[in-house]
């Protein structure tokens, strides 16, 4: 009988990593091919700030976000330039307060800087969420938060149509 000595924790540690450097490389290829990409934004299971990132061409892929790549997504997007923009892309930080809506604060910084969003009208949604689009220059950034009376107030108060 062989003596067999398996470490199960370190197994499991390396397969809950994520490859965000494949991902990152998979978005510039996207990017270098001048796609148009569709985005998501939400926060995975263990408090990483994501982009869900798909076009015609490439299935949807997670994508974890910080602020360089944030902003180097959002350049992409609004202006077609193409810049690698994260030099290590595994060196990610799992947001501050993880009850925070990362979406949410993704949708009302648009909102607060003035950009264009079109929303689906309350009418037409009766799951009890708000959806919203942001079409931008090589892209479209699709937003789907929580209806509540608190975010409709915000709305309101920011002057837009739903």
């Amino acid at each position: 009988m062989t003596d067999l000595n398996f470490d199960l924790n370190e197994l499991l540690s390396s397969a809950n990593a994520y490859d965000n450097k494949g991902a990152h490389q998979a978005l510039l290829g996207m990017m270098n091919r001048k796609e148009v990409i569709n985005v998501k934004f939400f926060t995975d299971k263990q408090s990483y700030p994501c982009a869900w990132i798909e076009s015609k061409g490439v299935a949807g892929f997670k994508y974890q976000l910080k602020s360089e790549s944030f902003k180097g997504l959002l350049k992409y997007l609004a202006k077609g330039e193409v810049t690698d923009f994260d030099t290590d892309p595994m060196n990610v930080e799992t947001q501050s307060n993880p009850q925070e809506d990362f979406q949410l604060n993704i949708l009302k910084m648009f909102i607060e800087g003035g950009w264009k969003i079109q929303y689906v009208p309350l009418f037409r949604e009766s799951n009890g969420y708000v959806s919203a689009n942001l079409p931008l220059y090589k892209g479209k950034i699709f937003f789907r938060v929580e209806r509540t009376n608190e975010l409709l107030d915000y709305l309101r108060e920011n002057n837009q149509t739903i």
